[in-house]
Formats: structure tokens, C-alpha cells, sequence
């Protein structure tokens, strides 16, 4: 397809969309121009794996689309021919002749090639888990991050089995040598998530300061380790869990935004939740389960694994998100600097309409796809008042199950 002499970079300069810091000049997060995020949920990518895609979506309110259709949704251009429409006025105002248009489109296509040079294929699940398995040898899980699972309510032999599940401490100081010993091992870190070329030209793991924390390992239909997600110590802009990803790395890759099982894969009930630290730590607590599923929103994946559970006896689904679903409305100057475009407290809160939405749309999401796999689907809601709505004092399914554990160690939910 040919190349257009602009990108989704420009389309966004020219609608006054708000870069947040962080990313490349290929993948980037921006203030959702939709429902105002600022919390690095919305995202502008102009070249994915090697290919001109100018694409965006915001993982809070949804919205999505390519650069003509931003910029027609903006401008409120609609009716036939709208993106034709959009396409020619973005060009005019720019502006350039076809000199510079060829200049630009060339400019373009010089990016994209540079990006698939750098770029390696995701290798298969089979050679992620030899990798991963092997790494996990060389790390260990901190006594501070042992605290933290302490904190949230997990005995001593629940961490133990987690640990061995690999939940393990990122060592920044040891992220070449950590590549240099699985090579020495016999381990391929080509195409491997995480795992990238550095400027020495040595094989190198992305472990860094900024994301330091602890690696919750996302496990397979299959019994396979296929990604991790890692739970910050520091909150990088509002986000307190990032994947272990080196997508924008030189021969880097991205491991996708997979769900994780965590329990029988045989079992005629699965419960699903957002979050595969959470669904880890609630399946270690019950017994039951439990799909983890990296954001409420994510649909593609969680549907594959249901289609798999049918396979091998699912009956039942359990919808067990979190409990900002019930939430009620009413405005409690709660939500920081938000609060002081609100005229009264009492009344209705837009950020707590727009983030209860959310969820329900997630979970509505969850429901059609059940029906659509003849998988009965329940509800599951806790720490509710007499008229149904949320108490707010246990949001995830993981803080009402420990909650008292979490009484013992003196600790609120987290």
C-alpha cells in the first residue's frame, strides 16, 4: 500500500492531542482526546512490527481507529467519503506541494524499512518457556517483595508456591550477565520477549531501574511460560504493572498482552478477573480456577482461552471483576485535582461514570462471548450494602479473599 506523506504523528499535532512523556517516534502514549485520560491508557502507534499502521486506541474509554478516521471523529466530518474528505484537508493544511509530498512519503518508508531491520519475530511459546524457565534459575524473589505479598495478605506457604511459579525480583545490575549466562547455556534469546541487542552489540534483558519490581509470570492453556507482567515498586505514570517487553529494542520483540491460567485447566468452572498477579493470588487462596486477563478491555486472547477450557469440560464462567462495577456516583472530591472543576460534592462524578462504564463494557464483553461459546455465565460481587452497590472497602476478588489475613497484619486492601 503506498505510503501517505504523513503519519499519525502529524494528524495529532495538527487536533492539539497531548504526548505524554515516554515511547519512541513509532509507539507513544497521548491524553485520550476522547475521554481525557491522562494515565498513558491511550496510545498512538504509527509503525507496529515493521509495517506503517498510524493506529490508536485508548484502553479506558475504548476509542480507536487509524489517523482519518482521529482526525474525522474530531472534526466531525462525517457522511460519505468522510476519510477522503479528512485525508485532503489534512494534506492542505500541513501544507506541502508534491515535492515535498514525495519527500515525506519517501521519509516514511525509510522509517518502516529501518524499524523491520531492527525488529525479530516472536518466537513460539515452546522456545519463550525453555528461555524463561532457565532465567528464572538465575533470580530470586527479595525479602522486600516478600513483604509486599505478606502485606497483601498471603501466608508464607502461599508465597513459597509462588515464588516457585516464578515471582521473582528484577535485578537491573545483572541484565547482561543474566543474557550471557543463558547463552553460555545453550538458551536463543532471538525473538525472545524482553531480550534485546544493546549499543555493545551484547544480548541484554530489559531490566532497568525504572521498572523495577517483581516479574508475575503469565502461564499458558498448555502449562507454558509465555510473558511477564511486572508489579512496579514506583508507579510509572499512573500504571503500577508494565509487560517485560523489548519491542522498541533493537532485535527486540513484544509478547502480545496474553491471559494467564492459574489452576486446572480440566475444571468445569473458571472464574475471570482483570489482572494476572490478582488471579494468581486469588487461586492460591480458594483453590478455584482462575483466568488472569491483563486488562478488562482485552478480548482477543481471553476468548481463545475459553474456546480451549470448553475444549476439555468448561460449563461455567465467573465473571469477577473488579467492584468498580457497583460503584455508586455521588462526588466525594476523591479524584485529586479533577475534583475542583466540580460544582458541589453530592453530585454526579464524570470520572467515576466513565471508569464504572468501562468495566461494564468489559464485562458485558465477557458475557457475549460466553453466550456466543454456550458457556453459562455468572456474576460474582462481594463487599456489597443492602441495595446491592459496592461498600468500597474490598475492590478485587484477591482483597475480599484475604481480607482477613489482611485484618491480621493490620493492613487495608491494595
Amino acid at each position: 500500500m503506498r505510503a501517505k506523506p504523513f503519519t499519525i504523528t502529524d494528524v495529532g499535532a495538527l487536533l492539539g492531542v497531548q504526548r505524554l512523556p515516554g515511547g519512541d517516534e513509532n509507539s507513544y502514549n497521548v491524553v485520550c482526546p476522547f475521554c481525557g485520560d491522562e494515565r498513558g491508557k491511550c496510545n498512538f502507534v504509527v509503525i507496529k512490527k515493521g509495517e506503517i499502521v498510524n493506529v490508536y486506541h485508548c484502553f479506558h474509554c475504548g476509542a480507536g481507529g487509524n489517523m482519518l478516521t482521529l482526525y474525522a471523529d474530531l472534526q466531525g466530518i462525517y457522511g460519505e467519503n468522510r476519510y477522503l474528505k479528512s485525508y485532503w484537508m489534512i494534506q492542505e493544511k500541513l501544507p506541502m506541494g508534491i515535492k515535498e509530498c514525495r519527500i515525506r512519503q519517501k521519509q516514511v518508508l525509510q522509517r518502516e524499512k529501518r524499524c523491520r531491520e531492527k525488529l525479530s519475530e516472536p518466537v513460539d511459546y515452546e522456545q519463550r518457556d525453555q528461555v524463561y524457565r532457565e532465567m528464572l534459575k538465575l533470580l530470586k524473589l527479595s525479602f522486600s517483595h516478600k513483604a509486599d505479598l505478606r502485606r497483601r495478605g498471603l501466608t508464607e506457604a502461599e508465597i513459597s508456591r509462588m515464588e516457585q511459579l516464578g515471582y521473582k525480583s528484577i535485578c537491573a545490575e545483572d541484565s547482561v550477565s543474566i543474557a550471557r549466562r543463558l547463552i553460555r547455556s545453550g538458551c536463543n534469546l532471538k525473538g525472545v520477549p524482553g531480550f534485546f541487542v544493546n549499543r555493545n552489540h551484547d544480548w541484554e534483558i530489559a531490566f532497568y531501574p525504572k521498572n523495577s519490581g517483581y516479574l508475575c509470570p503469565v502461564w499458558s492453556f498448555d502449562g507454558l511460560l509465555t510473558a511477564f507482567q511486572i508489579r512496579l515498586d514506583v508507579p510509572y505514570q499512573k500504571r503500577k504493572y508494565v509487560w517485560l517487553s523489548s519491542a522498541k529494542l533493537n532485535k527486540g520483540c513484544s509478547p502480545g498482552s496474553p491471559v494467564s491460567l492459574s489452576g486446572d485447566p480440566d475444571a468445569q468452572r473458571v472464574f475471570v478477573t482483570e489482572g494476572i498477579l490478582k488471579a494468581e493470588v486469588t487461586h492460591q487462596r480458594t483453590g478455584e480456577t482462575y483466568i488472569g486477563n491483563p486488562g478488562v478491555l482485552n478480548h482477543k486472547e481471553l476468548r481463545q482461552m475459553l474456546i480451549r477450557l470448553k475444549g476439555r469440560g468448561l460449563q461455567e464462567v465467573v465473571e469477577a471483576n473488579d467492584m468498580d462495577k457497583l460503584m455508586r456516583l455521588a462526588c466525594r472530591k476523591d479524584y485529586g485535582t479533577v475534583c475542583w472543576t466540580c460544582s458541589e460534592s453530592g453530585t454526579e462524578c464524570p470520572k467515576k461514570k466513565e471508569k464504572r462504564e468501562q468495566i461494564r463494557k468489559g464485562c458485558l464483553k465477557l458475557y457475549e462471548i460466553c453466550e456466543e461459546l454456550s458457556l453459562t455465565c455468572r456474576r460474582a460481587v462481594w463487599d456489597v450494602d443492602a441495595e446491592g452497590m459496592w461498600k468500597e472497602q474490598y475492590k478485587g476478588i484477591d482483597d475480599w479473599e484475604l481480607r482477613y489475613n489482611l485484618v491480621s497484619y493490620g493492613q487495608e486492601a491494595a
